[in-house]
């Protein structure tokens, strides 16, 4: 057999150009990196290409199950580590009323359509409600840089997304590990007992991390460990504490960021080791995760399998994102005294990203959504994704067209507001959105 180990490295390095690439358009143009990212998978796993008979599905999938575990560690050690809210009470209460709603109404709708019209079975059904419940915060964060919205409605939108992450990871996992019915008090004593001392273990290395990593100075390359720890975590807990990996990795980083030992004290200047450099490789990661994962979702997907079924079903899964929002918008909006253009915008955040797609395509990689509902299942994923965020760039530039037609509030008005925030909630506030990891808006 020949040797073709050059034709994987060469595949490799490719990836990582055409993924720095997308990037570069999405930063410069805001076109999405992830669609020409699919795409790519698209026309990879078309047959089109002359591959010299190599097929990139197989070659994909081998390294697929191991960066998931890295994508599920690194997502729920960030949730973690993002939800450091001290001081903002008030705040971080109102934002959990907002997402706490709107993620069970879209649960609710997603599973009844699912069920009902699409013909999927109860189980497929709530893991993709349960993926899909909550959005973007990296996409909608990246339109909103060029918005003018208020602190409240950026943290808002950040706190969304991370607790979307958070809550969706967590319930798919649990979905998938929890024993089922029909298992016995031994075992269930067993997984708790298991899920006890994944916490305490956990728990016992972020406070000893803590303790090295502390001090008025971050001691370099402290995130990137900080990382390895986690997905070490996850690979303890998951092999040797009853397959508990996503809880080690998310105590973890809560033990870490309520701490904030790895928050930036002040901003590197640029080339300079240390702090930025800790944070710039934060967004690598991430980087090689997204384009990893959106890249085998369009190798998975064969545009001529694409049904009609599937079409209206992401269609009217996107109509649940956004009716769904619509009840806790108008309660945030009333008690928090946004103006119109906030509260248009924080309505029109529908788009979905990468954890809505690892969480899926590992559910269906471990059998817990059956071979007969995958092709459905699968393109309903890319459809979803695909069209989500355009609906979303649509309704934000939207609501940004009626808000220019509209007077702007007069500033001793907005500050007068029965419905205005102390100054040291804003101050907190401010504070958290100054964070690179919430600034760099790359935790999803």
């Amino acid at each position: 057999m020949a040797d073709i180990s050059w034709l994987v490295l060469l595949a490799g390095s490719s990836l990582v150009v055409i993924g720095f690439a997308a990037a570069q358009l999405f930063h410069k143009y805001r076109f999405p990196d992830y669609f020409i990212l699919m795409a790519l998978g698209l026309l990879l796993g078309s047959g089109l290409l002359p591959l010299g008979g190599v097929d990139p599905r197989e070659a994909v999938g081998t390294i697929a199950p191991a960066l998931r575990s890295v994508a599920l560690a690194f997502i729920l050690f960030e949730g973690g580590l993002v939800l450091h809210v001290r001081g903002m009470g008030k705040v971080w209460g109102m934002s959990i009323v907002h997402t706490g709603v709107a993620m069970a109404l879209a649960i609710l709708g997603m599973v009844l359509f699912a069920t009902s019209f699409l013909g999927l079975g109860l189980t497929a059904a709530v893991i993709i409600a349960l993926a899909f419940c909550g959005p973007s915060a990296s996409i909608d964060m990246s339109m909103l840089s060029q918005l003018k919205v208020s602190d409240r409605t950026r943290f808002t939108i950040v706190m969304e997304g991370v607790m979307g992450n958070v809550v969706a990871a967590v319930l798919v996992l649990l979905l998938v590990r929890v024993p089922g019915a029909t298992a016995t008090m031994s075992t269930w004593m067993l997984y708790i007992a298991y899920l006890v001392a994944t916490v305490n273990v956990a728990y016992g290395v972020g406070r000893v991390w803590v303790h090295l990593v502390g001090g008025p100075q971050p001691r370099r390359f402290s995130f990137m460990t900080s990382v390895a720890l986690a997905v070490g975590l996850y690979a303890i807990a998951d092999g040797l504490l009853g397959g508990n990996g996503w809880i080690a990795a998310f105590v973890f980083g809560l033990v870490i960021g309520h701490h904030g030992v790895l928050k930036t004290r002040k901003s590197a200047h640029s080339g300079a080791p240390g702090e930025r450099g800790l944070q710039e490789f934060h967004g690598e990661l991430v980087f090689l995760l997204r384009t990893f994962f959106f890249l085998y979702l369009g190798l998975r997907v064969q545009v001529t399998g694409i049904t009609i079924l599937a079409v209206v079903g992401a269609l009217a899964f996107i109509g649940v994102f956004y009716a769904s929002r619509w009840p806790s918008t108008a309660i945030l909006t009333k008690v928090w005294r946004l103006p119109t253009r906030d509260s248009r915008i924080l309505h029109s955040t529908v788009a979905r990203g990468m954890t809505d797609t690892v969480l899926i395509l590992f559910a269906i990689q471990v059998g817990v959504i059956p071979p007969a509902e995958e092709a459905l299942v699968t393109n309903l994923l890319f459809l979803v994704i695909l069209v989500a965020a355009l609906t979303s760039a649509l309704l934000v530039f939207r609501a940004e067209r009626l808000a220019l037609r509209e007077p702007a509030p007069s500033a001793g008005k907005a500050k007068a507001s029965p419905g205005g925030l102390p100054r040291d909630l804003d101050r907190a506030m401010s504070e958290f959105l100054a964070d690179p990891l919430v600034q760099r808006g790359e935790f999803d």
